[in-house]
């Protein structure tokens, strides 16, 4: 947190942690303040979260300049086009001379964001329900679990309490609620920073907690998912806690309903083949279906 101080005709920025400190500058202008603070700003984002913001442009406009992403994230154009090649490498954008437009298959398959949870719940309900019921067949009496947040895991949540002897570990206090009830599991709730629009904890301390345990399964919720980019996240912090999830457990499970498949999201997490099951509900298309005769990996439609 930055104080500033001002006495006539001079603006002090006093420097707290990283801030720069501006002494004697005539007349305090306010155009001035904000292009520091935007400088700042801009200094501080991490290249995930920039490759993030620059697809979003593209999917909004369609199409992109080397000039004005250098403007607007204060790097030079060499960077940009360093940023614009890794999102071609990834199938999201195709460069043009000065610039990048989106990619054809792009436009019906890419996720920006997602809505609130609380909404999300709704939507498919149904489907996430058979979901819910049909995963608690995986898991048995006594089994040590792992499940992060999401509308899908939510109603798996739901179910845990037909099984005997749990312990549960969550990313989610969304779901601390309803895993509460569950009389005789043993919770943890890992700590770390509150993503507030899903309700998940994330950073940092939550990776470290992560690594403290090795639990029979993981439960994991996806953005989207398709057999040539499997599965996907629109968030960098989640793919991160999804990463470390996968690497301690035993099976893991990802849980989605048909509406996810043949999506895909910005961050990749994992293949097909890297997980024990997918379950998923029956509006699944064919060719997705008959695509898993090639995997390892248990296809289970609910």
């Amino acid at each position: 947190m930055c104080g500033w101080f001002f006495q006539p005709h001079i603006i002090i920025l006093q420097k707290i942690k990283d801030c720069i400190i501006l002494k004697n500058t005539i007349k305090p202008n306010v155009i001035d303040l904000i292009r520091i603070e935007k400088s700042d700003m801009a200094s501080k984002i991490f290249r995930e979260e920039r490759l993030r913001m620059i697809m979003e442009m593209v999917y909004k406009k369609k199409k992109v300049f080397v000039k004005e992403l250098a403007d607007e994230f204060e790097k030079s154009s060499s960077s940009i086009r360093l940023d614009l090649a890794e999102l071609e490498a990834r199938g999201f954008i195709n460069r043009t001379h000065g610039g990048a437009i989106l990619a054809d298959m792009v436009n019906n398959t890419y996720v920006v964001d997602k809505k609130f949870l609380h909404l999300r719940e709704e939507t498919a309900k149904a489907e996430k329900q058979r979901i819910g019921k049909a995963v608690i067949e995986l898991i048995n009496d006594g089994d040590s679990i792992m499940i992060d947040g999401g509308s899908t895991t939510y109603y798996v949540a739901q179910n845990l309490n037909t099984k005997r002897g749990l312990t549960i570990i969550t990313t989610s206090f969304y779901l601390l609620p309803v895993l509460l009830e569950i009389s005789d599991a043993k919770i943890y709730l890992t700590g770390g920073l509150i993503h507030r629009d899903f309700e998940d904890l994330i950073g940092d301390i939550s990776i470290d907690s992560i690594r403290r345990f090795k639990p029979d399964c993981v439960i994991m919720g996806i953005d989207g998912m398709s057999i040539k980019n499997g599965f996907t996240s629109t968030e960098s912090s989640m793919k991160q806690i999804k990463k470390q999830m996968k690497s301690v457990g035993g099976k893991t499970i990802v849980v989605a309903d048909s509406t996810k498949i043949g999506k895909v999201s910005l961050h990749h997490v994992l293949e097909i083949n890297d997980v024990y099951a997918v379950v998923t509900d029956t509006g699944a298309p064919q060719e997705f279906i008959q695509s898993f005769n090639g995997f390892d990996t248990k296809l289970i439609l609910a």
